[in-house]
């Protein structure tokens, strides 16, 4: 069995059920009768939560990318279906950049700031200090800007480094069968993301049948 890090296919494992429950309830919403405020500021904070989470355990991966400019290339063609798959769906509403575009154009970014280390997290900081609100320019089902977006993964990629690479804290190992089976969305996340959407609104219309 493939060693990994239990820790972080755990929090991996959590963004993802979480990113499945916001859209299943976005769902709901959109697809059925059952009306749900989704820009409530409880929704909203879950939202920034789950984003977050999501990037910072992408930095923090970063750290042990054996080809991060290929791995960045798919997470980014995968944001590009994303795009053409919600502009069938609705032109006007379309995903132009999400949450996969930003965490594969800051995987490229990161390519240069790799040898900062540790400092990508002062320099994470310093992005989150910045005054500047960059709301959507246009209507869209989601939008995650590289600014402050990306500061979250800096942060995870500097704090990666510090805890596994120079401390070397956590080790790798092969972990129990009832563990695998439980952090096996963590270990797919990308193929989860790709496919739980269409799955849900599936559900979701045969139900309403």
């Amino acid at each position: 069995m493939q060693k990994r890090y239990l820790g972080i296919d755990i929090v991996r494992t959590i963004a993802i059920v979480m990113m499945i429950v916001f859209h299943f309830i976005y769902d709901l919403n959109e697809f059925t009768n059952i009306t749900i405020n989704i820009k409530s500021e409880g929704m909203e904070i879950f939202k920034i939560i789950t984003a977050s989470l999501f990037l910072f355990v992408a930095g923090i991966s970063t750290n042990f990318s054996k080809n991060q400019f290929k791995r960045a290339l798919i997470v980014i063609g995968a944001g590009i279906i994303i795009t053409l798959t919600t502009y069938i769906y609705n032109p006007n509403t379309f995903i132009r950049f999400g949450i996969l575009h930003c965490i594969g154009v800051g995987m490229l970014i990161l390519i240069p700031l790799n040898k900062l280390k540790e400092l990508n997290i002062l320099l994470g900081l310093f992005i989150l200090m910045i005054p500047i609100q960059f709301p959507p320019p246009h209507t869209t089902l989601d939008y995650y800007p590289l600014l402050p977006w990306l500061a979250v993964m800096l942060i995870g990629f500097g704090i990666g480094h510090y805890l596994f690479v120079r401390k070397n804290i956590f080790q790798k190992k092969s972990y129990s069968k009832s563990l695998s089976n439980l952090t096996f969305l963590g270990r797919h996340t990308l193929l989860i993301y790709m496919i739980h959407q269409p799955i849900i609104i599936g559900v979701l219309m045969i139900g309403n049948w």
